[in-house]
């Protein structure tokens, strides 16, 4: 999904609301990206790393990672997912 993942998480912003966002992009002549809510994220993050330090941790399937993702509450084409 992320073919550099230092710029995605170097690129990474939180914003007050869409207003903001627009503004931000207005300013800086970005493209908008993905953009989620605060609940949404927190969905996203909370059980994302679980295990990852453990000895003989492996990483999700790509079925379990698009579905955790749809758990989350994610959407759409940015995420692997349809709709």
């Amino acid at each position: 999904m992320w073919d550099d993942v230092i710029h995605t998480c170097g690129n990474q912003r939180l914003f007050r609301d869409e207003g903001c966002v627009d503004a931000w992009l207005k300013r800086t002549g970005n493209e908008r990206g993905y953009v989620m809510d605060l609940p949404t994220l927190w969905r996203l993050a909370q059980h994302w790393y679980a295990g990852r330090l453990d000895y003989g941790y492996t990483r999700r399937e790509p079925a379990a990672a698009a579905a955790y993702f749809q758990e989350a509450g994610l959407k759409g084409p940015f995420w692997g997912l349809s709709g």
